[in-house]
């Protein structure tokens, strides 16, 4: 069975809904997925929604930040719905909680 994330066009915003753990090379596959999806339809800014995510690693990280890499250089922005638990103490610790700006909305 193919993971797939939930993908959304809100606004001028495409959102990528995250669930389970962010930890292997499926879970990143499913996340470049969703990403593309979203970036695809020439959207500038996506939000990562990790809320249902319990653990992350430097796979899902590394993950996360390729797709910020391909946001700024076609000038765009990744953003992050409130992050919480694990996954909020792994960003704080790296410090990419100042790298990515929140979505309250």
């Amino acid at each position: 069975m193919e993971l797939e994330y939930e993908t959304k066009v809100e606004g001028d915003k495409g959102l990528v809904v995250v669930s389970g753990d962010l930890d292997n090379e499926q879970a990143g596959e499913a996340l470049r997925v969703a990403f593309n999806k979203v970036f695809g339809q020439g959207l500038k800014t996506v939000v990562f929604d990790l809320r249902d995510v319990q653990i992350i690693n430097s796979y899902g990280i590394g993950k996360i930040l390729m797709c910020y890499n391909r946001l700024k250089t076609e000038g765009g922005t990744l953003m992050m719905k409130p992050l919480n638990g694990f996954v909020k103490e792994t960003f704080e610790l790296l410090m990419l909680d100042s790298l990515f700006p929140v979505d309250e909305s």
